[in-house]
């Protein structure tokens, strides 16, 4: 009984001794509700009686799709920029070397030409690798031989002289990566400050029902070196499966399909929903069985051959899910939107998170929007060719920004390595408000530095810089 007794104050000493002092070292959490906001903020319904057609349909998917065609026809032109104003084009550098922001077509290549680009791709990565120090998930700097073994395991004298592209589709959200490091450990965090922050060998979040272009396998074959729609990477081999390039376009560009309306859904093995097999997450699509029973949906697997196939699984009745397309109106915008209010920052798709790129990626392609990763190119999506400095002073910009519509405009930054973008909800005692996800802080009055770091509802004086750099404008209407 003493002992257990010794055990127990043990425990109650290291509660109240131990825990206050790791807790103290912790910054300080913004409130739900920022400066400048009121709590009836967060619930759509404010925004939505604020509307004056709020379930008119904004753009018919024909429409949606001619600007997404639009688009793709502009950014695979020579010199996408010849006719662009010299003060609206983007400093289109990037953190990582990974990123596409012409996505290749690699079947029109010679087996030649695509070595030498996996050659290319997989050099860059090295020099990545090791042009900075790193620190794993312990904050503890890699060591020499840590990061030799990173690059033997890119198996660059490998490469094949000629490549055949395979054809493959991820069976689950992954995540695709400029180092072949994917154990929960071995991540490359960099200094900021006196913390951590940010998996910078991680490009983004590969998801579900992707299509790839399987070029290389790493030397252990636990990673395959790929193309997708974000660009060049590594993801892992068993994410993959192979399969022959008509079956998976089949399966992608099936008609009759659910879309994930919601943050993140679950899909199960069984109609009672008692055991989840997987999930997807906003903008995802599925196909369906039978649209006779939506709640049936065919998911992409990968069998022990590496073989792509398809198993039927169960959505549950309340599945945030809708069968095709979300309607475009200002009321569907306003309430997926806000299903992510409150979700952390993640700059890199680290922990399957989001940052303001995906996050208006994701909202918006719930309706057909093909926005792309790279936010310095969200204003050449449209045909809005507005800039707007900040010499012209904040209430001028308050009131050129307010004549732009709510939920239909995402504001750009221009700045080096694309700039941050933000979606215009409205105003507030003349003030624009915003609907934003970024990694920012801010002092209070007392001046304790605040962390917000997820998605939020914030005078759009946050972050601080926004407002000091000429602005850009994207209208999806």
């Amino acid at each position: 009984m003493k002992q257990q007794f010794k055990i127990f104050g043990f425990l109650v000493y290291a509660f109240i001794i131990i825990t206050p002092c790791a807790l103290a070292q912790l910054p300080g959490r913004a409130p739900d509700v920022l400066p400048g906001t009121i709590p009836e903020m967060r619930d759509p319904s404010f925004w939505i009686a604020r509307m004056e057609k709020p379930d008119e349909i904004i753009l018919p998917i024909s429409e949606i799709q001619s600007m997404n065609k639009a688009y793709r026809k502009k950014i695979q032109a020579p010199d996408p920029f010849k006719d662009v104003k010299e003060e609206r084009k983007s400093k289109l550098l990037h953190y990582f070397p990974g990123i596409a922001l012409i996505v290749p077509d690699l079947e029109s290549l010679k087996p030649e030409a695509v070595s030498d680009s996996v050659k290319e791709k997989i050099t860059v990565e090295i020099e990545y690798l090791r042009k900075s120090e790193y620190g794993n998930s312990n904050d503890v700097k890699y060591a020499g031989w840590e990061i030799d073994e990173l690059e033997k395991e890119m198996a660059y004298d490998r490469v094949k002289d000629k490549i055949a592209v395979r054809n493959g589709i991820a069976v689950r959200t992954t995540r695709l990566k400029n180092v072949p490091a994917f154990s929960p450990e071995r991540i490359g965090m960099t200094k900021s400050g006196s913390r951590s922050r940010w998996d910078l060998w991680s490009i983004g979040v590969l998801k579900i029902g992707k299509p790839v272009k399987v070029l290389h396998s790493s030397l252990s074959g636990e990673f395959v070196f790929v193309l997708c729609e974000i660009g060049w990477g590594w993801v892992r081999s068993d994410d993959i499966a192979f399969g022959k390039k008509e079956e998976i376009d089949n399966f992608v560009n099936d008609e009759e399909f659910v879309v994930c309306t919601g943050d993140r859904v679950l899909f199960y093995s069984d109609e009672s929903c008692t055991y989840a097999s997987g999930w997807f997450r906003m903008a995802d699509r599925l196909p369906l069985v039978s649209r006779n029973n939506p709640r049936l949906v065919k998911a992409p697997v990968r069998k022990m051959n590496g073989e792509f196939a398809t198993e039927t699984a169960w959505l549950a009745g309340d599945a945030d899910v809708h069968v095709g397309l979300l309607p475009y109106t200002r009321r569907n915008i306003v309430e997926t939107a806000l299903k992510l209010l409150d979700n952390p920052y993640d700059f890199t798709g680290t922990f399957f998170g989001r940052q303001h790129e995906t996050t208006y990626r994701d909202i918006f392609g719930c309706f057909g929007f093909d926005l792309p990763y790279h936010g310095g190119l969200f204003t050449h999506c449209g045909t809005n060719e507005e800039v707007l400095p900040p010499e012209i002073g904040s209430e001028e910009q308050y009131r050129r920004i307010l004549e732009h519509e709510p939920f239909t405009t995402i504001m750009i930054t221009l700045q080096d390595r694309g700039g941050h973008a933000q979606l215009l909800i409205g105003e507030y005692n003349g003030v624009p408000i915003v609907f934003d996800q970024h990694g920012y802080s801010y002092k209070d009055e007392e001046g304790n530095d605040l962390i917000i770091r997820r998605c939020c509802i914030d005078e759009i004086t946050m972050p601080a810089y926004f407002l000091k750099r000429k602005l850009t404008f994207l209208e999806l209407k």
